[in-house]
């Protein structure tokens, strides 16, 4: 079982219009209402893929109820925490343009409680006992501490459970002190944790800083170009995604996750298992809908994806 642990997951409207013009009425000509966030997107790829999820995470209100339903409905199962005063989850909206690019407006989570994370925590420790891997992904809402995924790291690591971590920032330095077996944030949220150079960072200086730091594995995405991927060894692979006309990209690094994790667990070396990570990648930029994948894209576009050592 994968363990899929995030804090701020979301009732997601994502409206598609002909063209956008900022000051005017815009008319959507179609609209679709699903439950997503990053956490919420990584269960429900592995849950399509055909392996075994368990979702953690804060739900409450209306929305947090609607998302809960959206989970039932797609057979991701699924473990919640609910607001001790049914403060709402939050609600996205993602604008897809025919002409032009994709505008998310993002809702901030709402706090929660010290209750409310010890019983998170305590969920994530019980269910430890029956997982293989533990994905911690995403930011968390105010009142959730800054050393929790390296908490959850440290117990994962108690527990033999392989731990991918994809946030950023305090979050991500406290587990990386934890030594994770894989983190994988972008090139930009790689430079604002580590402090990087402003001036033109590149991946192979963040991979190497990211190891560095501790993890025993990281990927770091520059987009559409691709990722790069090292380990503690030293040794670099550039992966580079197969060309698709995307409709709608985010969520990708989402997918990403769940297929890796998916690979790892299917017995893939982690070299496969960014492949096929980075093939789901691109399965989801082909959907309107964010941390959407179908398992007949991963497999078309997974012959596409090109692994390279690098010198």
């Amino acid at each position: 079982m994968i363990l899929c642990v995030g804090g701020t997951p979301a009732m997601q409207r994502t409206l598609c219009f002909k063209s956008l013009e900022a000051g005017a009425v815009n008319r959507a000509y179609e609209a679709r209402v699903t439950a997503s966030g990053k956490v919420v997107n990584v269960a429900r790829a592995v849950t399509v893929l055909g392996g075994n999820a368990l979702l953690v995470t804060f739900l409450g209100g209306d929305p947090g109820r609607f998302v809960a339903r959206e989970l039932e409905a797609g057979g991701v199962p699924h473990e919640v925490v609910w607001a001790e005063d049914d403060a709402p989850t939050r609600v996205c909206i993602t604008l897809l343009a025919d002409d032009g690019p994709v505008t998310e407006l993002v809702e901030e989570a709402l706090p929660v409680s010290e209750g409310e994370v010890a019983a998170l925590e305590e969920v994530v420790r019980r269910r430890l006992r029956e997982a293989e891997a533990l994905c911690l992904i995403g930011s968390f809402p105010p009142g959730v501490p800054d050393d929790f995924y390296a908490r959850l790291t440290a117990a994962a690591h108690e527990a033999g459970v392989r731990v991918l971590v994809d946030a950023q920032k305090a979050s991500l330095r406290a587990a990386l002190e934890e030594r994770p077996f894989l983190v994988k944030p972008n090139l930009e949220e790689t430079a604002a944790t580590l402090d990087l150079p402003d001036v033109e960072p590149n991946a192979r200086a963040a991979v190497v800083a990211l190891i560095e730091a501790g993890a025993q594995w990281a990927l770091v995405s520059t987009g559409a170009s691709g990722s790069l991927l090292g380990d503690d060894s030293g040794e670099l692979w550039n992966i580079e995604p197969p060309r698709v006309e995307a409709v709608n990209p985010i969520g990708s690094g989402d997918a990403m996750a769940a297929g890796i994790l998916l690979a790892l667990g299917r017995g893939s070396d982690m070299l496969g298992a960014a492949a096929y990570g980075t093939a789901c990648a691109a399965a989801n930029a082909l959907t309107p809908t964010s941390g959407v994948v179908r398992p007949a894209d991963v497999d078309a576009l997974l012959p596409w994806v090109r692994p390279a050592r690098l010198a």
